[in-house]
């Protein structure tokens, strides 16, 4: 048969309502190029200890703008030709050399997620207006609370 299947590992893990409105704030951050949110949001989120050097804060801010850049712009995001995932491979070596704290247990099932999305987008050849989608659910999250 042909079609397509998707599974990941750990990627069906429930994430915390804390967790889960804390990355809606780093990624709407990322849309408004607010890097200090980005940092704040994040050493509350346990991704950054507090003592981190210059160069890994860089390193985490820019990843984490190459994983919201397509909720950032109202243009239809293509997956194929901005290749996220490659961009951020080139910063594991910085993670792995300046990074003091693990990142948090969630986002392991978070990255499991949005790195399979990324992929599958990737495959399938998607452009896709993104923006207007992470804007209905930072709505909902932010309004409803």
């Amino acid at each position: 048969s042909s079609g397509i299947n998707a599974e990941y590992g750990g990627a069906t893990l429930e994430l915390s309502e804390h967790f889960s409105t804390s990355y809606l704030r780093v990624i709407r951050a990322c849309a408004t190029n607010d890097r200090e949110t980005i940092i704040t949001a994040s050493r509350d989120m346990g991704f950054l200890s507090g003592y981190e050097s210059e160069v890994m804060l860089e390193a985490h801010c820019e990843a984490i703008r190459v994983v919201g850049e397509p909720f950032a712009t109202d243009e239809p995001y293509d997956f194929v030709e901005r290749a996220a995932y490659k961009r951020v491979a080139r910063l594991l070596e910085v993670f792995a050399k300046h990074r003091i704290t693990a990142p948090p247990e969630e986002s392991y099932a978070l990255n499991r997620k949005l790195s399979g999305a990324f992929l599958l987008c990737n495959k399938l050849n998607a452009v896709i207006p993104c923006k207007p989608l992470f804007d209905r659910v930072y709505e909902h999250k932010t309004v409803s609370k």
